[in-house]
């Protein structure tokens, strides 16, 4: 038994590293594209770093609780791959160690970490978001040139009225290929396009001096069929753009920024509506918010079930080297979230009930897992599909079953 609590603490001491390697690894992949994004606004836009620094702090919560359960299987396989590599896997088996008793220790770090992604990601995540999306509004309404996207018509707040613009040159600063669709003064349909404008913002208002264009307006409201057009070389047009500098995704009452708490309570009360009335929308509100019920729960033990394939995967590899390791890892990874899209697709269009949806990655993987560490524990041989041999190629080596007969 001390052999076994010495061994049990070489090979935590060892998953330690490369879990948090691992960790630092994924989450700076999954933030690079956010990174390149605020650094843009940093240089072009003169944002100032420390909201850069302040977005960074807040969008963490949403990209650890993710790649928690991926460190977690990488890393539990890089330590198993290595100690298969250098004979220790062997040398335990030896001394009497079998692989089944170094498992009740790992498993119970898996779950650890798995109830503090779900205590993480019912806590920080939701505040993370809210608070990310008030610094994006604070942002915009001290810079309100960020909200300036080509290709996107924008509905303002005057039902009736948005706008767009296909390019902007950034030599001048003007817009191009200009387009405003107006209806809000006295309900006749008016559409003016302008091949550039000078846009200048006044609070929250977009002052916008159009030149060389046109305007189409309805002559009658009843019959828009008959319209005037107008050509000018130059028009003011102001827009209030109030409500596009405070909309955000990243709202109270989107489920997905919900604690558990709120969002039960949530529920009920989409429940109760939708019995009320039939409503098309409540029905689609009541299942998206039972699937973010259900992730609230599966991404945290994913944790947990990708330790289960990660010991196992870890051994049937051997002189290997890591970046193949890794790379078994990042394709196990990729499977999970495949089929956690396709649950949570299906699971959005009421196709799959959102607990089996949810939960069908974590019990493929976990099931998976559970095969192949009965067969590692009782010596058969585990060998790798012919296309994960031709993906990750073994040079130089050996699967640990082949070398334990030759040590037989």
């Amino acid at each position: 038994m001390t052999r076994v609590k010495i061994i049990t603490k070489y090979t935590l001491k060892e998953f330690i590293p490369y879990f948090f390697l691992s960790l630092f690894c994924f989450t700076f992949i999954l933030l690079l594209n956010d990174i390149f994004k605020w650094t843009k606004l940093f240089v072009q836009k003169g944002v100032s770093v420390w909201y850069l620094i302040e977005l960074l702090i807040y969008v963490l919560p949403s990209t650890l609780v993710v790649t928690i359960p991926m460190a977690t299987l990488v890393g539990l396989l890089l330590v198993f791959a290595r100690l298969s590599a250098d004979n220790e896997i062997t040398a335990m088996k030896a001394s009497g160690i079998g692989i089944h008793q170094l498992l009740p220790p790992i498993l119970l770090v898996a779950i650890c970490l798995s109830i503090f992604d779900f205590l993480f990601m019912d806590f920080a995540l939701p505040r993370g978001n809210i608070a990310y999306s008030r610094l994006i509004r604070d942002i915009r309404t001290r810079h309100p040139a960020l909200i300036l996207t080509p290709g996107v018509a924008d509905d303002l707040d005057q039902e009736g009225r948005k706008w767009m613009f296909e390019s902007k040159d950034e030599k001048t600063g003007r817009l191009r290929n200009v387009k405003i669709w107006d209806e809000y003064q006295d309900g006749k349909p008016r559409f003016i396009e302008a091949n550039e404008a000078e846009v200048d913002f006044s609070s929250l208002l977009a002052r916008l001096k159009l030149y060389d264009g046109f305007t189409y307006e309805a002559v009658v409201k009843e019959n828009p069929r008959y319209y005037q057009v107008i050509n000018f070389k130059e028009m003011q047009v102001t827009l209030d753009i109030s409500d596009t500098l405070q909309r955000s995704e990243y709202n109270s009452q989107n489920p997905l920024n919900m604690s558990l708490a709120d969002l039960s309570r949530y529920m009920k009360g989409i429940r109760k509506q939708y019995s009320e009335k039939k409503e098309h929308y409540l029905k689609y509100r009541l299942l998206r918010a039972e699937v973010e019920y259900q992730k609230k729960f599966a991404i945290p033990f994913a944790c947990f079930a990708l330790s289960l394939i990660g010991v196992p995967l870890g051994i049937v590899v051997r002189r290997s080297g890591k970046m193949v390791g890794a790379g078994i890892g990042l394709g196990v990874i990729i499977i999970y979230y495949v089929l956690l899209q396709i649950g949570q697709t299906t699971g959005f269009r009421g196709i799959i009930l959102a607990p089996a949806a949810i939960w069908m990655p974590n019990a493929l993987i976990g099931i998976s897992g559970v095969i192949l560490i009965i067969r590692t524990v009782r010596e058969a041989p585990v060998r790798p599909h012919r296309w994960l041999v031709k993906l990750f190629p073994i040079t130089g080596g050996e699967t640990d079953s082949e070398s334990y007969r030759e040590n037989s």
